[in-house]
């Protein structure tokens, strides 16, 4: 697909500025590694399309000749800034029209049982170097390249953006040393083979409508910048370092007044792996480790509870 990087100041780089203490970067779609993959019913084929003379994705049933089809995005992951952590990651694609029994601008119409026409499925994937037909089961439920199934997407009727928060899944991508970010658009559901268009349309042409284009949005934040207020009111500072962690890391809180503390760690699902405090503490700076050496790369959120006050936040273990 003809995704190239078209960035601001009229270079071909992917674009980054500073605020204060954020860096917001953006890279578009790999025009060579994004695309679509389309089964063609009558004769049981598949076609891939994609690179440089590709202009658009579809996702779904195309019609008239009975070919499904379902959209790839590879984003290449830009360096992390020195002194700088990943604090957030957002795509944004365009919808360009949606079909529905050949009708444009309507939802696709699924004469089956449970057809879904509002939603597609989007699942964080590997699909590695290139697009290639074994990759039409990558993003499935059960498949072995599937690292994260239906991350969610939502359709409209009329041409519409769609921003998501993709930032547990590019951490994830970071922590295994992962050199892009791989996702796929699919129905859940099987067409219903009716010789009639029911689809969605990306369009991911290059175009002087540079906000056409499929993009990825990385913001980082300076890691002594996560002395957070935990809400405008807080007795509680925190400071955690570093992030990324390797093995150790360092976390300092200070309180305003004598009270309990709980500071807990938990993975990406949510369980619970290390209490580092559960204690009565006094006002004033405390000092606390969390280390992480039988721990696996990854995302951990920790939570700390002191008195009426919680706060929530997000780390990252590299080995």
């Amino acid at each position: 697909m003809k995704l190239k990087l078209v960035i601001l100041f009229f270079t071909f780089l992917h674009f980054t500025f500073l605020i204060s203490d954020t860096i917001i970067d953006s890279v578009y779609a790999d025009p060579l590694l994004d695309g679509e993959i389309q089964f063609f019913q009558p004769t049981q084929e598949y076609v891939i399309l994609n690179g440089d003379q590709h202009d658009a994705t579809t996702t779904g049933d195309s019609g008239y000749e009975n070919c499904y089809s379902r959209s790839y995005y590879s984003f290449d992951i830009p360096s992390i800034p020195e002194g700088y952590h990943i604090d957030s990651v957002y795509i944004k694609i365009t919808e360009y029209r949606a079909c529905g029994n050949n009708i444009l601008y309507h939802l696709p119409i699924w004469d089956v049982p449970n057809g879904d026409t509002i939603r597609c499925i989007m699942s964080h994937i590997d699909y590695g170097d290139e697009l290639d037909v074994s990759d039409w089961t990558h993003g499935d439920y059960n498949s072995p390249y599937t690292y994260h199934y239906d991350i969610g997407i939502t359709i409209t009727d009329s041409t519409d953006y769609l921003y998501f928060d993709v930032t547990d899944y590019v951490l994830d991508d970071v922590a295994n040393q992962r050199q892009r970010s791989q996702y796929r658009i699919a129905f859940e559901i099987d067409t219903d083979w009716d010789y009639m268009s029911d689809n969605v349309t990306f369009v991911t042409s290059e175009s002087i409508y540079s906000e056409w284009l499929p993009i990825i949005y990385f913001i980082y934040k300076e890691n002594v910048a996560v002395k957070d207020y935990i809400n405008k009111n807080s007795s509680v500072y925190l400071d955690i370092y570093p992030n990324p962690v390797n093995t150790m890391m360092k976390i300092s809180y200070i309180i305003n007044q004598p009270t309990f503390v709980s500071l807990k760690f938990y993975n990406i699902k949510g369980q619970l792996v290390e209490t580092i405090v559960n204690e009565n503490r006094n006002a004033g700076k405390h000092t606390a480790f969390w280390n992480a050496e039988n721990q696996s790369s990854g995302v951990y959120m920790y939570r700390i509870n002191a008195g009426a006050i919680t706060g929530t936040g997000k780390c990252l273990l590299v080995k």
